[in-house]
């Protein structure tokens, strides 16, 4: 049984990716609830949007495994975190910490490690980034989205429990064709460049297009019939996903989740050289998505042609993501939590 008096600290930020899972089991999950995020990314404001009001940020850095003199001044603000850490668990007290990744976390799964508080740490991406590197070991468990990610963490302590996606508000009512942009949290700026001349083919078959820009780049508005454009969307991003056709968007796994949970046809345009690629590449081997390399023009504009003319391939795409996905993320999330406080 759920009690009410649980505390859970849940932590993540810098980007949404590691945000959205965490805000999918605290809709869910009855507890009071503390989030710790970052100083300047955009997790704040969407955090206390989505109905958790306490939420502290603490100093946070990045390690890169490449020469940098940031990485002097970020293992300083790492050193900071962690104390402001200790001393949000001392005053807090959860009785667990979420995360779903985030340099953000590094630091305060280390204190919560120190003063014995159970953290379990969610791997949503199929290539294992440094920040949950340096995190699952004092993780109590680890969570993953799909069965062959066990293999890259200690198999006792490891549950695959798919990804928590947050469920939608509103009813489907459709009379247009939408397709939805968007580069994430932050926005995609190259991305958005790349697209621009792909736009009017959108529209001009019938397609409405609504592009969530970023909150730096309103600069690259269209003035188009039928194109919309936004900054940033704090309330109601799964309802605006639930209405679309097609979804183009980077190849972060929580938005590819929620793509997957409402049975949608996903263009995905990956960061080069980054764990998106691996994301992307294994959906399009399975057939529940289309990956275009950012700069390739003519597979784009092939892959295009194909989906806006062609409902049944849009349709296929999504089912076959449906399918890959895991079902009921959030339960089995909650069942976990309940276990690991009953222990």
């Amino acid at each position: 049984m759920q009690n009410n008096k649980k505390k859970i600290l849940l932590v993540g930020g810098g980007t949404l990716g590691s945000v959205s899972p965490l805000l999918a089991i605290a809709d869910k999950y009855k507890a009071e609830y503390l989030f710790v995020g970052s100083e300047h990314g955009p997790e704040k404001d969407f955090v206390i949007s989505q109905g958790i009001e306490n939420f502290l940020a603490i100093k946070s850095g990045k390690l890169r495994r490449y020469f940098s003199w940031q990485n002097f001044t970020d293992i300083i603000r790492i050193k900071l975190g962690f104390f402001q850490s200790l001393k949000i668990i001392w005053q807090f007290k959860p009785d667990i910490i979420l995360t779903a990744g985030s340099f953000v976390a590094v630091p305060v799964v280390w204190a919560a490690w120190l003063m014995r508080k159970p953290v379990v740490v969610h791997q949503q991406d199929l290539l294992v980034g440094l920040a949950n590197k340096l995190m699952v070991p004092f993780a109590k468990k680890i969570t993953v989205v799909f069965p062959a990610q066990t293999k890259d963490f200690d198999n006792s302590k490891t549950v695959v429990t798919g990804n928590p996606v947050r469920k939608t508000k509103t009813s489907l009512d459709k009379t247009e064709k939408l397709i939805v942009i968007t580069g994430g949290g932050l926005g995609a700026r190259s991305m958005n460049e790349f697209l621009k001349p792909f736009i009017p083919k959108m529209t001009e078959a019938g397609f409405k297009v609504y592009h969530l820009l970023g909150s730096k780049n309103i600069d690259q508005a269209l003035e188009l019939d039928g194109y919309y454009s936004d900054k940033f969307v704090k309330t109601g991003m799964i309802d605006i996903l639930s209405q679309s056709d097609i979804i183009i968007s980077r190849a972060g796994m929580s938005l590819t989740s929620e793509a997957a949970a409402l049975k949608k046809a996903l263009v995905l345009i990956p960061i080069t050289d980054t764990h998106q690629e691996r994301n992307a590449a294994f959906l399009a081997k399975n057939n529940a998505a289309v990956m275009i390399r950012q700069g390739n023009n003519q597979i784009m504009d092939r892959y295009l042609d194909k989906l806006l003319a062609k409902q049944a391939l849009r349709d296929g795409l999504g089912d076959n993501l449906y399918k890959l996905f895991p079902k009921n993320a959030v339960n089995d999330y909650i069942i976990l939590i309940d276990k690991l406080l009953n222990e």
